[in-house]
């Protein structure tokens, strides 16, 4: 309730840095996002007042704020146009850094605009921060204490398939301009081993199922996977580029209980088997070390150091 109180508006804000130019603050999609940003911006944000925030519980931004600027109505879309908008209040500021999923923009369906203040991350989502060697093995050897068999290559390649082909399912179902959403009763069940044509046809084909006929428009689960196809065609090699953050956990979870299901028979991991819960340990385990190359994290430390965007 006390977060929900200090929302501000807009000129509120641009008010409070003109007045107070010392004052730097981040803002980022989730609590999630911020409480990770917190712990790794700690060295340097505890010399300065430098806070970082949910976008939501800071400022008050309404839906149509954002569809009356074309863009797509969620905490993305409010840190695009929060960003817009003191970049015209506010010119030339150094005073807020914005912090954005980079989510479809790696295959140009989503906008990467380049604004004064607005960062984007390194890959699709700040999940894929944890998809590194170094925090896999961790998780795996303290928290789950897997075999030694299980290591954080074998996971990475047993469940990057999976987490592609669910990125581009999403992608074509939201550019579909349908409404479908993957079931969840197809993404609970979805299965590592199985990419095929026939299993990405089901899902399109379930997800349609749950949308009104008159309001598919004209849109059919062939035309979604020619789709589908095209945007495979663009991947690169970064696969971190191409997944939804909290597929991560939930394939984490399948992977785990297929290949060493006993690491889940003890009282203390046993809750480990539902994704939220996982996905919060996955990215306690992420180290400092992890980040240090990480442009998004190089720019943000020396932001909050120096208050200068400037290499």
């Amino acid at each position: 309730m006390q977060e929900e109180a200090a929302r501000r508006t807009v000129d509120e804000l641009v008010t409070l840095y003109e007045l107070e130019p010392e004052v730097r603050d981040i803002f980022v999609e989730g609590r999630s996002d911020r409480n990770f940003l917190r712990v790794h911006l700690a060295p340097e944000s505890e010399s300065t007042l430098c806070n970082v925030y949910a976008v939501s519980d800071r400022v008050h931004i309404p839906d149509g704020e954002l569809i009356s600027a074309g863009l797509l109505t969620g905490e993305r879309g409010r840190i695009v146009w929060l960003a817009q908008q003191l970049s015209v209040k506010l010119p030339g500021h150094s005073s807020v850094a914005l912090v954005a999923d980079k989510d479809f923009a790696s295959l140009n369906a989503d906008t990467k605009e380049e604004v004064n203040g607005l960062l984007y991350t390194d890959y699709s989502s700040i999940e894929a921060y944890a998809l590194n060697d170094s925090t896999l093995n961790k998780l795996l050897r303290v928290t789950f204490g897997a075999p030694d068999y299980i290591t954080a290559s074998v996971l990475t390649s047993a469940i990057k398939p999976a987490l592609i082909s669910l990125f581009l399912i999403r992608l074509c179902l939201r550019e579909s301009g349908t409404g479908a959403t993957l079931p969840g009763k197809v993404l609970n069940k979805w299965d590592l081993d199985d990419q095929s044509q026939s299993k990405i046809l089901e899902a399109f084909r379930l997800a349609l199922h749950g949308v009104p006929a008159s309001e598919r428009n004209g849109q059919t689960s062939d035309a979604l996977y020619s789709n589908y196809l095209e945007y495979q065609s663009k991947l690169e090699s970064e696969f971190r580029n191409y997944i939804n953050g909290h597929d991560v956990s939930l394939l984490l979870v399948r992977f785990l209980k297929t290949e060493c299901a006993g690491v889940f028979n003890s009282d203390a991991r046993r809750p480990l088997q539902k994704p939220e819960v996982l996905e919060t340990v996955l990215m306690s385990c992420v180290e400092a070390s992890d980040l240090a190359g990480e442009r998004m994290f190089q720019v943000l430390r020396r932001w909050v150091r120096e208050g200068t965007w400037d290499s």
